[in-house]
């Protein structure tokens, strides 16, 4: 059985995709552009692109909560 993502996690981070504007677009690799309803398409899926945007999404809040990001920008200013 493949990992399953945790639900209160998803949910979470499809709540944050769903404030994005309509016309959002997230470009992935070299593949065409994916708009907010294919993210939450994906993610909603659990596929392999929906994963790593919610992995994305929750280093990010991760790093947000525990200051780690405010750490990293200081270093590149």
């Amino acid at each position: 059985m493949k990992n399953k993502v945790d639900s209160d996690l998803k949910n979470i981070i499809l709540a944050k995709i769903m404030s994005y504007d309509d016309d959002y677009e997230l470009f992935i690799g070299g593949g065409k552009p994916l708009n907010k309803d294919d993210l939450v398409k994906n993610i909603e899926n659990e596929t392999e692109v929906g994963k790593q945007i919610i992995k994305i999404q929750s280093d990010f809040m991760r790093d947000l909560v525990s200051g780690n990001i405010y750490k990293m920008m200081s270093d590149v200013l």
